[in-house]
């Protein structure tokens, strides 16, 4: 509990007024000897307990009374649902989920998720803490503490402002427990401001275990999580899928794969009007949506012949949530979709070879190199977009290593393969156990098939993953995220836990027939080779297509329209030039999946540390804190109400005449 007037309280010791007053009126009392006095004493000594105890009531009473008035003037503030009545910590903690679906916002107003919780937490920090606790931001683009001079800064920062990325929720948390350990906090209050998109959350990562465990160590340590997890209903979200540009001898135009899609609960058929933007030249047309989603197949769009390169943008009719209602693209000459298969066994690498190198979009070109292992340094690694790695994992200090990690910076993708002999080295926390195998082949009994490389089809066809045969299987051991697990949730695909734009996966066995029927039935291996090879591709030629992420690389680049500070352009989605090159950023899509965390989910997550939920909306304009003197208004009435019970005269008898 704090005070709006704290300087008031120096007032409190005279709560004591009425103990003073009793004992001054004591001592003024004259005594005077009197025959008949014996016999009242003598009445006195045996209620003296009941009347002594009598009056420590009207005295206590009496300074709950004064103290009360006191603490009314002081103007007290709720620990309520911020829950601060242990007092001021010595250090908050902000982590602010910044992602693109805390932009979602309530028409009436215009006020986002974020808009609203940076103003309620802000206000309620100002009233409660002021500048008697350390103030520190971790927000989820840069995941870089800034120390906070007052709680009022928060509204106005760059850095809590809106982006187009995502926000990886545990990332925060170990930023939060880095900064915790490495400052020596002390007592510390964890404030958590999300959407609570599943997506952000990942609440079925090992992280998990790990930051509960590092928690529960520490003392003196609150979580507050202030949530927005209200749907948006009807609410509209457009991708560009791919961007060709086509000539023949009369003309040339833009092809783009565009996928509209909205809350399934809708099923009304809807005419949109939807707006196309190139190089500055605006058209409009209208589709009508009858389902769930809509999805535009090389849709034509006429170009002048001259025009080689460009970029532009798609738009949906403005709704609750602005940031998926644009999608930026960009086109030039497309380059050449390369993978490099590093093996030593040419058996394995034949049918890798072939499925990469088959053509799954007529419109690119397609390359696969085949290098032994003594030749790893000779990997093109700025034309490279996909690396297979059938190898030994390399040392931690080994200069392989390094590339390889910058590669998957720029963007790019690895898939690791299980060597017969398998060392200890790890890579991105995930490294190969021993090889195991039975006599009967084992199933995929679950993998991942809302995104990764198991992901449904456009048309929402399942890929026949529980059709695959696994005879020979290495063991994926570390932490990381689950794609695909046999019998008894033994991992076969895993995604490495590294951050960047770049992906590594591990797969637990080889295509080959004494392994695997990957090679054999052909399907899921195409389209899992392919998938990884368009994930990395994307950062590859002159014409890019980038999700939104803060990084350092693109603060020297050109941003066409709105000026922004460096640091903040990356996550910002938009078109970026630098000398012959265009980059167009966008959200990543997995914002727009609208599933959310239960409380139920939620409690399990923060299970075992001491945690409040406060479950808010925009349009709940209720300040996280309020002030409670009417509470103590009441506490003093009800001490003058007692006071005044024990002060009244005890009930007198009536002695009636006897008859004569």
């Amino acid at each position: 509990m704090t005070f709006l007037v704290p300087a008031l309280l120096l007032a409190l010791p005279l709560a004591a007024l009425p103990v003073i007053i009793h004992l001054i009126h004591l001592y003024r009392r004259r005594q005077v000897k009197w025959a008949a006095m014996m016999f009242l004493r003598m009445a006195q000594r045996m209620n003296k307990g009941l009347s002594r105890l009598r009056q420590i009531l009207i005295l206590a009473f009496r300074v709950l009374a004064v103290a009360a008035i006191l603490f009314v003037i002081t103007r007290p503030m709720a620990g309520g649902l911020l829950g601060l009545t242990g007092g001021v910590p010595d250090t908050v903690i902000v982590l602010l989920d910044r992602s693109a679906s805390m932009e979602q916002r309530n028409l009436a107003t215009g006020t986002s998720k974020r808009a609203a919780g940076i103003a309620k937490l802000s206000q309620a920090l100002r009233d409660t803490v002021g500048t008697r606790s350390k103030l520190v931001l971790i927000e989820n683009a840069h995941l870089q503490p800034q120390l906070l001079e007052k709680p009022e800064s928060l509204v106005d920062l760059p850095l809590t402002g809106p982006t187009d990325t995502t926000a990886d929720i545990p990332a925060l948390l170990q930023g939060a427990l880095d900064y915790i350990t490495t400052n020596q906090t002390g007592r510390t209050d964890v404030w958590v401001l999300s959407d609570l998109r599943q997506s952000d959350w990942d609440a079925a990562s090992g992280r998990w275990q790990a930051l509960r465990g590092a928690f529960t160590s520490l003392k003196g340590l609150r979580f507050h999580l202030l949530t927005y997890a209200q749907p948006v209903s009807q609410n509209l979200a457009v991708s560009v899928e791919r961007t060709v540009r086509r000539e023949t001898a009369d003309k040339a135009e833009l092809l783009l794969d565009l996928r509209i899609t909205r809350d399934a609960a809708t099923a009304t058929p809807t005419e949109l009007p939807l707006r196309f933007v190139i190089n500055d030249v605006s058209t409009t047309m209208k589709v009508e949506m009858k389902d769930s989603q809509l999805v535009l197949q090389a849709h034509a769009i006429p170009i002048d012949k001259t025009t080689k390169r460009g970029s532009g943008r798609v738009e949906l009719p403005a709704d609750a949530s602005p940031t998926d209602n644009v999608f930026h693209f960009v086109f030039d000459e497309p380059a050449v979709l390369r993978s490099v298969i590093l093996t030593d066994d040419e058996t394995e690498a034949g049918p890798l070879q072939a499925a990469l190198e088959a053509a799954a979009d007529p419109t690119r070109k397609y390359a696969a190199t085949i290098l032994p292992v003594s030749r790893a340094a000779e990997i093109a690694w700025d034309d490279t977009a996909l690396i297979i790695w059938h190898a030994a994992l390399p040392k931690a200090d080994d200069l392989i290593t390094q590339q390889l990690t910058n590669h998957l910076k720029t963007g790019r993708s690895i898939l690791f393969l299980p060597t017969e002999a398998p060392n200890n080295e790890t890579f991105g926390g995930l490294h190969w156990g021993a090889w195991t195998g039975d006599s009967k082949p084992a199933a995929v009994e679950w993998w991942r098939n809302d995104t990764g490389l198991l992901a449904n089809t456009r048309s929402g066809t399942s890929l026949p993953v529980g059709e695959l045969e696994v005879t020979r299987r290495c063991e994926i051991l570390g932490e990381g995220t689950p794609l695909a697990r046999l019998a008894e949730n033994k991992p076969l695909l895993m995604r490495a836990d590294i951050p960047g734009n770049g992906n590594a996966w591990f797969l637990g066995t080889l295509t080959g027939s004494g392994s695997s029927s990957l090679a054999r039935d052909g399907v899921v291996m195409f389209a899992m080779l392919h998938r990884a090879l368009n994930e990395g591709a994307s950062t590859l030629g002159k014409a890019q297509q980038r999700e939104a992420a803060a990084t350092d690389t693109l603060n020297d680049w050109k941003r066409s329209g709105d000026a922004m500070l460096s640091s903040e352009q990356s996550s910002r989605a938009g078109i970026l030039t630098k000398d012959d090159k265009l980059i167009a950023l966008n959200r990543p899509l997995r914002e727009d999946r609208p599933e959310t965390l239960g409380k139920t989910a939620l409690e399990e997550l923060f299970a075992g540390l001491d945690h409040h939920i406060i479950e808010d909306q925009v349009e709940n304009e209720t300040s996280l804190a309020s002030e409670i003197w009417r509470t103590f208004l009441f506490l003093m009435a009800l001490a003058l109400l007692g006071e005044a019970l024990l002060c009244m005269p005890g009930k007198r008898e009536i002695q009636l005449p006897s008859n004569p």
